[in-house]
């Protein structure tokens, strides 16, 4: 199992934007919302490697003109370096 821990917004996009159409995933997280703002959660390495996979394939799509992420970009990003095993 791994132990990642997420800001309250990138919670909510993982949940609400990446996992929209992904119930089997989104059934497998069961969050601890913490006093500083944080959000933890455990999953198993399949689930933790489908996430990164997930982030992997749509943050090309969040950059603008310029090659600078976009909001989404860098929580995509960010997803990049907290999933990877």
């Amino acid at each position: 199992m791994r132990k990642v821990i997420l800001s309250k917004e990138e919670y909510q996009y993982l949940i609400d934007c990446l996992l929209k159409n992904d119930k089997t995933i989104r059934d497998k997280i069961v969050p601890c919302f913490n006093m500083n703002d944080t959000v933890e959660i455990e999953l198993d390495d399949d689930t933790t490697y489908n996430i990164w996979q997930l982030a992997d394939d749509n943050v090309a799509l969040h950059f603008d003109e310029n090659y600078e992420p976009t909001e989404e970009g860098w929580i995509l990003e960010h997803f990049l370096d907290k999933f990877y095993f």
